[in-house]
């Protein structure tokens, strides 16, 4: 029998793994770049104060106050050059329409009503009734001006001028003369020595305006956030934001976010101002200030910074609500003077002052504005508020640090500088 022999089993060897690789797994995403934490405080401060009820209820009486000021300028202008004149006789009459003629000429704003009554006694009667501002009548060949309680100004000035006006003529005509001659080399000119500087009025008006403005929103603001500072502080919830969020930013946070609402609240302010300018025809006067108004919002935002760093430092040595006010007095005091010495300095003490710190933020705006000072002056005062700014956000960051977890008893500024961190 014959034997079939099998070849021998062949071992199958492994495919080849191929020498290229396969597509490379995918990336690992980036984590998302996180936001700063003092943006964070920042964002949650401007959220917070503007849906405060306070803060909205200041912002909207203040603007009020700028559109009722506006409103009373527009009814005083009206009236005040408006005047009613009783007279009884038909000379008066015409003396009255001198009067208003001479106004006129000289750039006035004045309109003489004149209302005919039938007698002398008449006319008292109107005037002490309060439907004439005021009473021309003749006695003993004397004209008399009459005034209930107090004499009208305009009346008395151009009536005035009438009277003497057509005196100076019969005069003259009974010298054989003429009123040009009696007037000749009376004539007054007028030459401004200084006409490219603001007139002090505008200056005093809008640094006064500027200055009450940063005294309310310094006193405002201030007190709202070392309220909430102290607020955090006395329900243990600042023990929470800082564990995630660093003191310093939790405290840069603070400041931006309320500079920033004061800067919005300034710039609403000023529009409504500008358009009360515009709307009354006061372009001239616009004209005048315009050159000093962006240097009070440079300098306010300075000095709000500066305001704020304090404010916050005097909360955070406060343990309770009730303390807020002995801590922040000081501050208080230093916002009030720089209010109080900005709008009433003049003269040599004003430019001494617009290169103090602080200070500076009522009186160089107001100088720049009077035309007094050099296009360097407010760059340089600037640098030294900006300077004197870093000094006092450094000292009041540290106060700030060092006082905040502090809750066991209210600090003086002095007493948190001596703590360690």
């Amino acid at each position: 029998m014959s034997t079939v022999t099998q070849p021998p089993a062949q071992r199958t060897e492994p495919a080849a793994v191929p020498a290229h690789p396969g597509p490379a797994p995918a990336a690992r995403p980036k984590p998302a770049s996180r936001t700063a934490p003092w943006r964070i405080v920042t964002a949650r401060e401007i959220q917070v104060k503007l849906t405060n009820r306070g803060f909205l209820l200041s912002t909207f009486v203040t603007l009020a106050l700028i559109v009722g000021a506006i409103g009373l300028q527009l009814y005083l202008a009206d009236s005040m050059g408006k005047i009613t004149v009783a007279v009884a006789e038909q000379s008066a009459g015409r003396l009255a329409g001198q009067a208003e003629a001479l106004a006129v000429g000289a750039g006035q704003d004045v309109e003489i009503t004149v209302r005919q009554e039938a007698s002398a006694d008449a006319v008292r009667a109107t005037v002490r009734a309060g439907e004439a501002e005021a009473g021309l009548v003749r006695e003993d060949g004397l004209w008399v001006l009459l005034g209930d309680t107090g004499q009208n100004d305009i009346a008395a000035t151009w009536i005035g001028s009438a009277v003497q006006q057509g005196a100076l003529a019969e005069n003259a005509e009974a010298a054989g003369t003429s009123l040009e001659e009696l007037a000749r080399g009376s004539a007054l000119e007028r030459v401004l020595l200084s006409p490219d500087k603001t007139p002090e009025g505008p200056v005093r008006m809008t640094t006064y305006f500027f200055g009450f403005l940063f005294y309310l929103a310094a006193v405002l603001l201030g007190a709202a956030l070392a309220t909430s500072v102290v607020e955090e502080k006395q329900n243990r919830i600042v023990e929470l934001i800082a564990s995630s969020v660093p003191i310093r930013s939790l405290l840069v946070g603070k400041i931006v976010g309320s500079t920033v609402l004061a800067l919005a609240q300034m710039t609403l302010f000023s529009l409504v101002g500008v358009a009360g300018l515009l709307f009354t025809g006061e372009k001239e006067l616009l004209a005048d200030i315009g050159s000093g108004l962006g240097w009070f919002l440079v300098f306010y935002v300075v000095g709000i910074a500066v305001l704020a760093c304090l404010f916050a430092a005097a909360g955070a040595l406060a343990t309770r609500t009730e303390d807020i006010q002995s801590t922040t007095t000081p501050v208080n005091a230093i916002t009030a003077l720089v209010f109080i010495v900005g709008v009433t300095v003049s003269g040599g003490t004003r430019e001494i002052l617009s290169f103090v710190p602080l200070t500076s933020t009522v009186t160089m705006p107001a100088r720049v504005l009077a035309g007094e000072a050099a296009w360097w002056e407010p760059v340089v005062a600037l640098g030294l508020s900006l300077a004197a700014a870093a000094a006092v956000v450094a000292l009041s960051a540290r106060v700030y640090r060092r006082a905040l977890l502090q809750t066991d008893r209210k600090l003086s500024f002095g007493q948190a500088l001596k703590l360690t961190d």
